[in-house]
């Protein structure tokens, strides 16, 4: 435990970090005062800075105080997300590169946007995105794929708050879909002519870690016909990072 006499953080930037430190630090759950003994924060403010972020879900309360939250694990996880994804994803893409022939792509979630990490080549002329290209979370398959199984409140309001009434009800209902089915489609909204079907990469505890996605010409693209070889892809991909965890 940090030592009482060292002096006050002065920013809130400042405060929150060592509380989150000390919180980490102890190993278990602490309490507000003690909080405010290690930190040299006065114990009402203490108390306030908890209380946010606990709705934030960086900090979870327990029978004996509080203990580091979901979301805290979640951006540690995201951090090396890129690299294990590449790795774990390679081969599933190029088994399922050779049931499509289309264009794959493997993206994580970004603000508004999915970042593709890894991305394969297929028919489509221009390519539609590649690694290291964002394309929006409103339209897309990937996005959708996403979106339906965030737990972040404010993650999914940054996407859905800009949309007007009658298309935020239309995007909730079709993410309420993607629940159900595990896959998410994407008829031609973000690029003319592109079809795009993808399913999430779920984490043990059924938080979107990635999304898989392909995509192809709306002249001869079955998303029907697609859906079941995403939904594999996106399974067998789950299990290979859950055994690089393991």
């Amino acid at each position: 435990m940090r030592s009482a006499l060292r002096d006050e953080p002065v920013s809130v930037l400042d405060r929150i970090l060592a509380i989150l430190d000390t919180v980490r630090e102890s190993h278990g759950s602490t309490t507000i005062t003690q909080l405010a003994l290690a930190t040299g924060i006065p114990k009402s403010t203490v108390s306030r800075l908890v209380g946010d972020l606990v709705r934030q879900r960086y900090l979870t309360r327990s029978e004996e105080g509080v203990v580091i939250g979901l979301r805290l694990f979640e951006l540690g996880a995201r951090a090396s997300t890129p690299r294990r994804l590449t790795v774990a994803a390679l081969p599933v893409l190029a088994e399922l590169f050779n049931a499509t022939g289309e264009h794959l792509n493997v993206a994580v979630h970004e603000g508004r946007d999915m970042l593709s990490v890894v991305s394969v080549r297929g028919r489509l002329r221009p390519v539609p995105s590649r690694a290291g290209v964002r394309v929006p979370s409103a339209t897309t398959a990937l996005g959708k794929a996403v979106l339906a199984f965030t737990q972040d409140d404010i993650v999914l309001g940054k996407v859905i708050g800009g949309l007007e009434p009658h298309r935020r009800h239309a995007f909730e209902k079709e993410l309420t879909s993607v629940r159900t089915d595990f896959v998410a489609i994407d008829l031609c909204e973000t690029f003319a002519g592109v079809v795009g079907v993808a399913s999430p990469v779920l984490s043990p505890d059924r938080l979107p870690v990635a999304a898989i996605s392909v995509a192809g010409p709306v002249t001869d693209m079955d998303p029907k016909r697609m859906a079941p070889l995403v939904r594999h892809a996106a399974l067998a991909l789950t299990h290979r990072l859950a055994l690089q965890v393991a």
